[in-house]
Order: structure tokens, then sequence, then C-alpha cells
């Protein structure tokens, strides 16, 4: 990552933490505790999971990630790495690998104007060495059981719900 990256990325941080704390100031002068609480909360929350990541050993996914609701026009996602101490620095290269081209598959399939809500959750899996990345993302796309065809085909386990939720899961050993 070059300087101008850097300063690209702490740029967007720093957007985002000011509209956390423009939120929070709001609901302290409107005296609406419960939302105050809830969203002091949510940034507390944010900031573990963020440390989480960067703790993790996999600098290109990590800052993929951090990312990836700036670089993307009709995808947003939030994430949630299950355990604290979890090790994903043998696998930084084949992580990217495989979710740009899960994201690849998605774009081709994406309706214009769409916005899509995803959730990510990463998590250890059965034996030691391996762990395991679940995406849900909620919108509609085009040709569904094609795009799930396609997913299932590259390695991935996918399952639509109602045309407005895909699941995919990807293990990693």
């Amino acid at each position: 990552m070059d300087e101008q990256e850097m300063v690209t990325v702490l740029r967007h941080k720093r957007h985002d933490w000011m509209n956390q704390i423009q939120l929070i100031q709001g609901y302290a002068s409107l005296g609406k505790q419960d939302r105050l609480m809830e969203q002091l909360e949510e940034v507390k929350e944010e900031g573990e999971q963020e440390r989480r990541l960067l703790n993790s050993g996999a600098p290109h996914f990590s800052l993929w990630l951090l990312s990836f609701n700036w670089k993307q026009e009709q995808f947003r996602i939030r994430f949630q790495l299950k355990e604290e101490d979890i090790d994903l620095s043998r696998h930084d290269s084949v992580i990217i690998a495989y979710v740009k081209r899960m994201l690849e598959l998605l774009d081709a399939y994406k309706v214009e104007d769409e916005l899509y809500e995803g959730t990510l959750i990463v998590y250890r899996g059965y034996q030691p060495s391996t762990f395991s990345l679940s995406w849900e993302w909620e919108g509609s796309f085009l040709h569904a059981e094609e795009l799930k065809q396609k997913l299932d085909q590259e390695g991935f386990i996918s399952t639509i719900f109602e045309d407005r939720e895909l699941s995919i899961e990807m293990t990693i050993e």
C-alpha cells in the first residue's frame, strides 16, 4: 500500500467515526438515552471487531474488508470474527482470491440500482487448522439459480432463500 492509499483509508475511517460521533451527539442532545446507549454499544462492538480483524495476521484481507463499503457502490458489508485470536496469516492471499472471485460472480448477477446488504462471519472450523467464512446477502440477483450453480462450481456452498437472500459458505484449510 502506498502513501496515497493509506491517506485514503484514514480519510474514510475518520469520516465514518465522525458520522458515529454526530449520531451520539444527536441522541445526547435530544435526551434519547436508550438510543445513545445502543449507539455507543454499536461503536464499541465495531471497534472490537476491527481490532480482531487487524490482529488476525491477514493484512490484505483486513484492508480489503475495511475498505469494502467505500469501494463498492451496490454492496455493503458488516463483519464479525467469532473468536478473538483467530490466525488467518497463512491464508491471507487465498482468502483474497476467494472473496474477489465471489464478488466478481455477484457483480455479474446484480440488479442495477439494488443495494445488497451483507453480513460476514469468520469462525474456526471443526479442525484446528480450518476456518470458515459465512456470507449472507440480502437483495435480488438476476438469474439467481444460475448464480448459485456458478458459485457451487467454484467451490462455494450457496443457498438462496425466497429470491431475496443468498447464503455463501467457504471453508479454508
